[in-house]
């Protein structure tokens, strides 16, 4: 059993980085508002919390599709495990 979900995570891992990192510039072109709101939440935790998050265009676009393909990946995989 832990194989299968520790293969099914590091997999979910794995697309969701490099999907994130080749899809982020067209949330920019394609939905500018998502991707501002991004990188204002990022300045955010940036400042309440002093962490050092690299606060660009490009990575700011990087998480909007990496929490997006995760998010649908936990639901798909928890209905496909479930049902």
């Amino acid at each position: 059993m832990p194989t299968k979900t520790g293969g099914s995570h590091a997999l979910a891992t794995f697309v969701t980085l490099i999907l994130g990192a080749l899809l982020s510039k067209y949330i920019w072109e394609l939905v500018p508002p998502l991707g501002d709101l991004s990188l204002r939440v990022m300045t955010f935790i940036t400042a309440v919390t002093g962490a050092s998050i690299p606060t660009s265009e490009q990575f700011a676009g990087t998480v909007v599709v990496m929490v997006g393909i995760s998010f649908v990946w936990g639901v798909v995989y928890h209905l496909g495990r479930h049902s």
